[in-house]
């Protein structure tokens, strides 16, 4: 993300003790991500929200973490390769000047 035009908010953490996959405990984080990506076309991408979940081990260490985006990763990928489809697509404007073309790069 491109520092001056791109902003990360901490939501929310939450500590829970005997969760997890191990049942040593479980940090859950939401947070929000949106702007600018640092690729040579420069996407926007509009801000989305989401949870990432942190298991811990024995030690109290982190083994594993997953992560779920309120957005589907088809949008994700076609709004940063071809941010002109994924915004008529998925909102944040009208169609492209040339539909036509922007469905054939589909």
């Amino acid at each position: 993300f491109e520092r001056e035009s791109s902003h990360a908010q901490l939501l929310d953490v939450q500590m829970h003790h005997g969760g997890g996959r191990r049942g040593n405990g479980v940090v859950v984080v939401r947070w929000r991500l949106g702007g600018t990506l640092m690729l040579p076309w420069r996407p926007t991408v509009k801000p989305w929200t989401g949870t990432t979940r942190y298991h811990l081990d024995e030690e109290g260490l982190i083994y594993m973490h997953e992560e779920e985006w309120d957005i589907t990763v088809l949008e994700a990928f076609v709004c940063t390769v071809f941010p002109e489809v994924g915004r008529w697509i998925w909102g944040g404007g009208g169609p492209p000047a040339d539909a036509d073309a922007a469905r054939q790069r589909l």
